[in-house]
């Protein structure tokens, strides 16, 4: 936590405080009150005894007995007020005590949140920066952690940078867990625990957790650097094999370089949804391989995606349109999921040329 909630803690114990005290002022007034009448009372009720000749006798009780009744009535309104104050003092303590507290456990952690990250803990997350970057993901990064255990990480901090760069979003995790699944080449972050916050919306993470998926990866290089944070499922393919390269594969540089370049092309297309090419693992033939697309509505929230084996820009020039073309895959979009053939699912790109399309891709286009 940081200091300002340190400060609204202050804060509302001030105003809590005010109030209760407030509120024992009223009732200790409106106590003397009752307490002045009944007094008065009793002495009015005593100076017409002594004064009321033997003669009036049954005036003089009549008086007396509503004397008495008078008195009776602001002795019982001046206990209960009485019995409010005891209360209200009583319940002040216990607020103070309460607020006093809180104060002390937000002071607490605003000190933990500026302690340095244990060194174990920063190399655990320096290892995780180096093995994401290598596999070509470079959107996010991790500020903070706060200690690693069999449990995973605990009072994770994350920034998930978008493809274009020119938003973010922030997620702060209680805990995190790592886990590798060796046969699929898929590695998962799971965030429980904390919230997330983009595009000037906070969500509060779900139960089951916030997954982030980066497929598809090297596992046996994620599974030697942080072997005290994965968890590991199935088995590889071939235990003895190297890992699983292809010659359509595309080392990071060179598809960080492509995915700008579908970036800036996306950026001008005029779509229901804004697309983003994600990731890809190779090219070949004008298509890029194993590739995934999302698409966003205006608050940047997921609303679509796909995953497909083929992914390649397709210019129709007797038309003069542009489509994304997408081939062999699944595509899902408001809950439904539904496949992608090998005929192919075209995403209409509006407002691109062909011959925009082609500049834009370095001539990396197929023709319809």
């Amino acid at each position: 936590m940081r200091r300002w909630l340190w400060s609204c803690c202050w804060v509302s114990a001030i105003t809590a405080i005010g109030g209760l005290v407030y509120e024992t002022r009223r009732l200790a007034e409106l106590a003397g009150h009752f307490e002045a009448q009944a007094r008065l009372a009793r002495q009015a009720a005593q100076s017409s005894a002594r004064a009321e000749p033997v003669a009036n006798a049954p005036a003089a009780e009549a008086v007396d007995t509503a004397q008495a009744a008078t008195v009776a009535r602001l002795e019982a309104a001046l206990a209960s007020s009485q019995q409010q104050l005891q209360a209200m003092a009583q319940a002040l303590e216990s607020r103070k005590a309460e607020i006093a507290k809180a104060a002390a456990e937000a002071e607490a952690q605003a000190q933990r949140a500026q302690a340095p990250m244990p060194e174990g803990v920063r190399l655990c997350l320096q290892a995780l920066h180096e093995c994401l970057r290598v596999e070509g993901y470079t959107g996010q990064r991790f500020l903070s952690a706060r200690s690693l255990d069999g449990e995973g990480l605990h009072d994770v901090e994350l920034i998930e940078v978008d493809a274009d760069g020119l938003g973010a979003a922030f997620l702060h995790a209680g805990r995190m867990t790592a886990e590798l699944d060796r046969g699929k080449g898929r590695f998962v972050l799971t965030f429980f625990d904390g919230f997330r916050t983009a595009a000037g919306e906070r969500q509060k993470l779900l139960p089951d957790g916030w997954p982030l998926v980066f497929a598809p990866v090297d596992g046996r290089l994620i599974e030697q650097r942080l072997p005290y944070l994965v968890r590991v499922v199935g088995v590889y393919p071939d235990p003895d094999a190297a890992p699983d390269r292809r010659l359509t594969d595309v080392d990071p540089m060179t598809r960080r370089q492509w995915l700008e370049r579908l970036d800036r092309l996306l950026d001008t297309a005029s779509t229901p949804h804004h697309l983003r090419v994600n990731r890809f693992r190779g090219m070949h033939d004008g298509y890029f391989l194993t590739a995934e697309v999302v698409g966003t509505d205006d608050r940047f929230r997921l609303v679509a995606s796909a995953h497909c084996e083929k992914l390649a820009v397709e210019v129709d020039q007797a038309a003069g349109i542009v489509s994304l073309l997408l081939k062999s895959g699944v595509l899902r979009s408001g809950g439904v999921e539904s496949t992608i053939t090998a005929e192919g699912f075209r995403m209409l790109l509006g407002n691109v040329t062909p011959k925009q399309a082609s500049d834009t891709m370095f001539g990396m286009v197929v023709s319809k």
